[in-house]
């Protein structure tokens, strides 16, 4: 199979989360984050606040890409549409994933970018929980 099917492009929309100074940066950023992850092909600010992105369906889904923005701290976009768009990608993808025949052991985040958000350890985490 050639590996133009297994390219996805999608639109990603952000939310001004009001800590970004300058709104045309968000989505200038969350390109520039997103280019360091194997499997994305292209990352792309049409405004400030939404993107293009293609990415191979074979190491990525747009779930898993979604998690990394919002572990990275960016705020998506929760309007209905949004959420329609969101829910239309992820049935659109388990599909093309089942009819490709792509095993889900290689979808896997590979990235050289570090979380804004401190991590703990599970152990101090709970501890601090109770």
């Amino acid at each position: 199979m050639q590996d133009a099917q297994y390219i996805c492009r999608r639109k990603v929309c952000l939310a001004d989360s009001g800590k970004h100074s300058d709104n045309l940066l968000l989505a200038s950023e969350a390109c520039a984050t997103l280019l360091g992850i194997q499997g994305v092909f292209g990352a792309v600010p049409v405004s400030a606040t939404s993107l293009e992105l293609s990415y191979s369906i074979k190491y990525l889904s747009f779930d898993l890409i979604e998690a990394l923005l919002r572990e990275l701290g960016y705020y998506l976009d929760e309007s209905v549409m949004a959420r329609l768009r969101r829910n239309i990608y992820q049935y659109l993808e388990d599909n093309l994933r089942e009819k490709l025949r792509v095993d889900e052991n290689n979808r896997r985040l590979a990235c050289d970018t570090e979380s804004l958000h401190e991590t703990l350890e599970p152990e101090k985490y709970w501890s601090d929980y109770r």
